[in-house]
């Protein structure tokens, strides 16, 4: 059911917003090799007589999953940037049907927290919006986990910066360590949310927090 749940998620990011996917992880592999094995990746290309140092064939659980994306990123533009067409418009009316007749739900987390995290999220980019006409949304950043500790997280940033062009975007940090890898890009701690609800499992403290954290247009941060 979560996996149905991720999959109606991606085609809703599809509809109004960007999904951007870096090439394979033996790909992403070569693009950047383990520290502990190879030349350290900078932000400068690696040569490519040093990628040629990195075979997929040395780790067999990259070989294996070598068919997945390295990288995944959620995106929505800022309100009016997404025109309109006939496909989108089919589109649009086909995932409304779905969630009519055919609703989801992730059953690993609580109805309420969801509804409360997504009515709070909704108000303050409501907020933001008003304040940033045109303001991004990063909502997910997701890196292999074969590919994570390798320097990719910071090569998917640079790749979201281009993406944006420059424009304000913002994001909601649910781990507080990892306030600092976006301090790096020019993002800003603006506020700290915490939302209290019925535990959903056992060792679930009922309690969800994140950072809203904002990176302004280029020139005014």
């Amino acid at each position: 059911m979560a996996q149905k749940w991720q999959y109606r998620r991606v085609q809703n990011v599809m509809l109004g917003g960007v999904v951007l996917q870096s090439a394979s992880v033996a790909q992403m592999a070569r693009e950047y090799p383990r520290r502990n094995k190879t030349i350290e990746h900078s932000a400068s290309a690696v040569a490519p007589e040093k990628r040629a140092q990195v075979s997929v064939s040395e780790e067999p659980n990259i070989a294996a999953s070598q068919d997945d994306a390295g990288a995944v990123v959620f995106l929505f533009q800022p309100k009016g940037y997404l025109p309109w067409s006939l496909s989108s418009l089919w589109f649009a009316c086909k995932l409304w049907l779905l969630e009519t007749f055919n609703p989801v739900k992730d059953n690993s987390c609580s109805d309420k927290r969801v509804e409360k995290l997504m009515l709070k999220h909704a108000s303050g980019k409501e907020a933001l919006q008003a304040r940033y006409p045109k303001l991004w949304y990063l909502e997910v950043v997701v890196v292999h986990p074969l590919l994570q500790s390798r320097g990719l997280g910071g090569g998917v940033m640079r790749a979201i910066l281009e993406q944006v062009a420059g424009n304000p975007i913002f994001l909601e940090c649910t781990r507080q360590e990892n306030i600092a890898f976006y301090e790096g890009f020019g993002f800003k701690t603006i506020g700290e949310v915490e939302l209290t609800d019925t535990p959903a499992h056992p060792d679930d403290d009922g309690k969800l927090k994140y950072w809203v954290m904002i990176r302004e247009a280029d020139g005014t941060n």
